[in-house]
């Protein structure tokens, strides 16, 4: 066909201008830019927040070691540690001397004499502080601290020798360990000790101590908690309490010391004793598995409260037996191969004190034996040196292996440690030792523990839990993303309950049964309902909606039941009127159907509210939310009725309906108006039997709704977001819905009112299923609306990270939690990116929710086209 003909065929006599040709160019041009640029918008937001979570699942790494002879011979270390830089390390000897050495090459830095040549028999430290403890030989335990302190010195005051030092190189000036920092200035790291007078506590040597100290360390004003075992096999416990003297500033120390009782004998003593962090239970642990717990939280009146066998499942010898960061959970490992870790859990029926030793965390078991042991002094970490040479670490909340590492000699690893920062791994065998950087990355989240319970320490049972921040570094960090997720679902859910029917019925009103005069200023009042602030419906609603709900909470239930009633009712009886009456004020409906609102909310919340109260709720709708009276057969009315209604409906729709029609079609108009009024009666009242009728038997059997779906009240909660949240949400699916009605073409509708059927009829029959695709557009549209709020359910949800169904509780949404926890995360924390993944699980939520509607909008066009 020539370019200069028609569709027809014919040749055109008109030429389209060339300036029309050019905009439609351009147009297309623009619109398909914009289109691809949005999709290329909406990808790099999806890639940028991959980028940002990848991290998270990455393994840990661990840089090439190297091993140097060891720098001490054949003489006993009994404990020793390393700076947070890793330039020197200080080790107690069983002799009583302090060695200090430079950690590079092992040269002897200092050596003190700590204990007046009293010989050492255990050590027990601190885990976040420089607090130890000696046990001696003597019989006698010594408190005290030792740290390494730090000062920096600029380049004119160090020797000349030493004012070229490269930064990544160390060397031993004046006593200690100089390194050149980044800013060029040099840190100089000495050993500082101080050690309190002794305190005698057994004849005998000690053999076995443990202590708790304080948290400042040192002893000014502070309480040390200890339990030791002597060589003679007497176990004793201890408070040690200390006072300055003013005027001195010297420093006494006061001892109250107990026999532990009870001390059971196996033939051989117990290898390991243990102070929980607060003090409160002391383990004697046996290397045949044996553990006695006892409750020491009255001095006066220690016992023997549990005892557990820690090898029961997998036999063999326990060889380590300490604690992780915290003190509360212990770590087992034995002559198999085998890791294991307990804490207390709290149980009704258990032991005297409330609580059971439990084994939470089985870790993956190796080939040789357990050797040695040490946990990170900032997170939940441990390390682990086998017998055959390997070198593992494992986070022992997340129940996860992070490092496997073969060491080059192959000897049994005696000692192990992981560096302050948890950025290096030191190990010793009986000829070398071995050191290398090491970065843990992010080993508390995983997509277990991110996703599925997870059983943390003071719990019963494994749990979904998010608590992100602490005052100390000692508590687990809980990266549970199931309540946050839910709280989001939870939110969209009473949101759109209340919002989607008000806003479908408003747009099918104003679109087909309103004038056109006064729909030009209804639509625009509704539409501008959008322009508000989140922020200040928020407020509205934590400040002024909430206190009144909670009030008042048996008459805004009474309300949302009574208004939908009155409607219908003012709806039947508006048919009762003569025809001639309705034609003539037909244009005054708006004025008339706001009777039914002025008269409903007032009479439902005033009169409704008390007899609802009275009752169903016992006269206190808040002790019967809690429990304390009534029965349970009002929290089973609020979800019978609505599933009542529906079944009602469905009766007379399939049954009564059928068979009115095939007896009334010589009613007259009045007729029918009093049948549907006294069908809308007896439909009304066979709602409310039914539903109380199944909510007595559901009473009867024993089933209470309370601790559901009902539970205590809380001011702030779902309730509450529903309906200002809906207030949001209704703008937005009342516009989008309207456009759609009002696109279907008048063709249809005019058939449909020319072959009889009425203007509700042809609403719903006809207008409705053709504009279906822009309806269910207008729903998801507001459903994302309602899934990314922030403002509204950060100040009126109550902000609790909490999985529960009661519509009265609180809870945290996706959005809300980032709002509130991004701008005090430490970037690139496990935090940070945790707070990321939270981002892209709303991104994703949200895109497969938007995908299924496309696609079901698509299955509603293509209907809507067969008519």
């Amino acid at each position: 066909m020539s370019s200069q003909s028609s569709f027809t065929g014919r040749k055109r006599r008109k030429r389209t201008s060339w300036t029309v040709r050019t905009s439609d160019a351009i147009a297309a041009k623009v619109i398909a830019v914009g289109g691809i640029g949005t999709i290329v918008a909406v990808s790099l937001v999806f890639v940028s927040l991959f980028f940002v979570v990848a991290p998270l699942f990455y393994p840990a790494r661990v840089e090439p070691g190297e091993s140097r002879p060891r720098p001490w011979g054949d003489a006993g270390v009994v404990h020793f540690e390393i700076d947070e830089y890793q330039t020197m390390a200080w080790a107690i000897y069983s002799d009583g001397s302090l060695h200090v050495f430079q950690l590079a090459d092992g040269a002897a830095v200092a050596t003190e004499e700590v204990t007046d040549g009293v010989a050492i028999g255990c050590v027990s430290t601190s885990q976040t502080g420089p607090d130890v403890g000696l046990g001696l030989a003597d019989g006698t335990v010594r408190f005290g601290t030792i740290k390494f302190a730090a000062s920096f010195h600029e380049a004119e005051e160090m020797p000349p020798e030493l004012q070229d030092l490269p930064s990544d190189q160390s060397a031993v000036w004046d006593g200690g360990v100089v390194q050149r920092t980044s800013q060029g200035q040099f840190r100089l790291q000495r050993i500082e000790y101080e050690l309190h007078d002794a305190i005698e506590v057994a004849s005998s040597p000690l053999q076995r101590l443990d202590h708790v100290a304080p948290e400042t360390g040192g002893l000014g004003g502070q309480q040390y908690t200890f339990t030791c075992v002597a060589a003679d096999g007497t176990a004793r416990f201890g408070k040690v309490t200390s006072t300055e003297n003013q005027f001195t500033g010297e420093v006494g120390l006061t001892a109250e010391l107990r026999d532990l009782p009870q001390v059971p004998q196996d033939g051989e003593g117990p290898f390991r004793v243990l102070v929980t962090g607060r003090g409160d239970n002391v383990y004697l642990v046996w290397p045949a598995g044996r553990l006695v717990r006892y409750d020491t939280r009255v001095l006066d009146a220690l016992a023997v409260v549990e005892e557990v066998d820690l090898t029961a499942e997998h036999g063999g010898r326990l060889t380590v037996c300490d604690f992780v960061l915290g003190r509360e959970t212990i770590v087992c490992g034995d002559t198999e191969g085998h890791l294991q870790a307990w804490f207390r859990t709290p149980v009704p029926d258990g032991p005297a004190d409330g609580f059971r030793l439990t084994r939470v965390h089985e870790l993956a078991a190796a080939e040789s034996a357990v050797q040695s042991y040490s946990a990170s002094r900032r997170s939940r970490l441990v390390g682990i040196g086998y017998a055959d040479g390997q070198i593992r670490v494992y986070q022992v909340t997340a129940n996860q292996l992070l490092v496997k590492h073969q060491a080059a000699d192959g000897l049994p690893i005696e000692h192990i440690l992981i560096a302050p920062k948890d950025d290096g791994l030191l190990a010793i065998s009986r000829e070398s030792v071995w050191r290398a950087g090491f970065d843990p990355l992010h080993p508390e989240a995983t997509l277990a523990s991110l996703f599925q319970p997870v059983w943390y320490e003071g719990y019963d049972r494994p749990q979904h839990i998010w608590q992100s921040s602490y005052a100390t570094s000692a508590p687990e960090p809980k990266f549970g993303m199931r309540n946050l997720v839910f709280g989001t679902l939870k939110a969209t859910f009473y949101t759109m309950l209340f919002a989607a029917p008000l806003a479908l019925l408003a747009a099918i009103y104003t679109s087909e049964f309103m004038q056109p005069r006064v729909r030009t200023v209804v639509k625009p009042t509704l539409e501008m309902m959008a322009s508000l602030p989140s922020v200040v419906l928020g407020f509205l609603a934590a400040l002024v909606f909430a206190p009144v709900v909670e009030r008042h909470v048996a008459a805004v239930l009474a309300t949302c039941l009574g208004v939908p009633l009155t409607y219908l009712l003012g709806a039947h009886l508006w048919q009762l009127l003569p025809q001639k009456r309705v034609l003539r004020w037909s244009r005054f409906r708006l004025v008339f159907l706001a009777i039914p609102l002025l008269v409903g909310i007032p009479a439902s919340f005033a009169l409704g509210g008390p007899l609802v109260e009275r009752w169903f709720f016992a006269g206190d709708t808040a002790k019967w939310l809690d429990g304390q009276i009534g029965s349970g057969v009002g929290g089973w009315l609020l979800l019978w009725i609505p599933l009542s209604a529906i079944a009602a409906v469905c009766l007379v729709t399939l049954f009564v309906n059928p068979w009115l029609r095939e007896r009334a079609d010589r009613w007259s108009r009045e007729q029918f108006a009093v049948l549907s009024l006294v069908k809308f009666i007896l439909t009304t009242a066979l709602t409310f039997g039914l539903a109380l009728g199944v909510s007595w038997i559901l009473d009867r059997l024993g089933w209470d709704p309370r601790g559901t779906y009902l539970d205590t009240y809380e001011q702030r909660n779902a309730l509450v977001v529903g309906y200002v949240m809906g207030f949001a949400v209704i703008p937005i699916i009342y516009t989008i819905a309207d456009d759609a009605l009002s696109t279907v073409p008048n063709h249809l509708r005019s058939a449909s009112l020319g072959c009889g059927a009425t203007p509700w009829q042809t609403a719903v029959r006809v207008v409705v299923p053709t504009a279906m695709s822009g309806l269910f557009s207008a729903l998801m549209i507001g459903l994302g609306r309602a899934v990314g709020e922030t403002m509204i359910v950060l100040m009126a949800g109550g902000n609790t990270p909490v999985a529960d169904w009661n519509m009265f509780n609180g809870f945290r949404t996706l959005s809300a939690n980032i709002a509130v926890e991004l701008p005090e995360a430490v970037k690139d924390s496990t935090h940070f990116r945790t707070l990321f993944l939270a981002a892209l699980t709303l991104f994703i939520l949200t895109f497969f929710v938007n995908t299924v509607a496309e696609i079901i909008r698509l299955r509603f066009r293509r209907k809507a086209y067969q008519l």
